[in-house]
């Protein structure tokens, strides 16, 4: 199994695990993209690592190949100089050397082909929490309004609506029982205001009569009853006493 199929072994270990504890959903997706993160880290470094041993199986290969162009070399100068036995053993190290370039060759192709699909399996998961992020972003805001709702929803279900209707009715009769007293009590005092204004009108009225009465008195010649002061007649009926007084004369 590769490096990234354990990796994904383990996050779907992981997330199996918090779903079936029943955790809390918002914690449980911060720790699953924690535990992502560590594995995506985890990758890295195995990828690091085999890009290390690529590397040094391409130096390996590069030194065999050389070291066999290099005893070629030796084998053709000794063939140059008369010397066929070090031109033996020139070729038979020349062929040791190439043998071990093409096994450092295959296991560079292979391991080569292991890293490209390392490096694309973990641009991938690098793509993967990322999605991941953003769902869990939208997956804990809709977390927060289903919470909301119940909330609200049991906050509704809660409450009596007859007991809550029955405080409200009373509480309203009061203030209607309050409005009608203190409507009551203005026409009480719109009453009495009237009242006495009409006792004062009364008053103004009654004086005028006596008044009026004085003056005619006066216009009569009637004698004034004691203590009465002769009151001054309107002009036009100065007149008309004057003129009788001279009739009478």
């Amino acid at each position: 199994m590769g490096v990234l199929e354990r990796i994904a072994k383990i996050i779907e270990a992981n997330l199996n695990a918090m779903l079936s504890s029943a955790e809390n959903p918002e914690k449980m997706l911060e720790q699953l993209m924690v535990d992502m993160r560590e594995q995506y880290r985890e990758a890295q470094r195995q990828v690091t690592v085999a890009i290390a041993d690529e590397k040094r199986l391409e130096a390996k290969y590069r030194k065999a190949k050389d070291g066999a162009d290099e005893w070629q070399r030796r084998a053709v100068l000794a063939l140059q100089k008369g010397r066929e036995d070090l031109a033996r053993e020139a070729l038979l190290r020349k062929q040791e050397g190439a043998a071990a370039a093409t096994e450092y060759l295959t296991q560079l192709e292979q391991q080569s082909i292991l890293v490209e699909r390392l490096k694309r399996g973990l641009v991938a998961l690098d793509r993967k929490i990322d999605e991941a992020t953003r769902k869990k972003d939208l997956i804990i805001a809709r977390q927060k309004r289903a919470e909301a709702a119940r909330t609200i929803n049991r906050a509704v279900s809660s409450i009596d609506d007859r007991s809550a209707f029955e405080a409200l009715a009373r509480v309203e009769e009061k203030v209607a029982r309050l409005e009608a007293t203190t409507e009551a009590e203005a026409e009480v005092a719109a009453l009495e205001s009237v009242k006495n204004l009409e006792e004062e009108f009364k008053k103004l009225e009654t004086g005028d009569v006596d008044v009026e009465l004085k003056a005619l008195k006066a216009s009569l010649g009637l004698a004034l009853a004691a203590g009465e002061m002769p009151q001054a007649l309107p002009e036009g009926d100065e007149d008309e006493s004057e003129e009788k007084a001279d009739a009478d004369a």
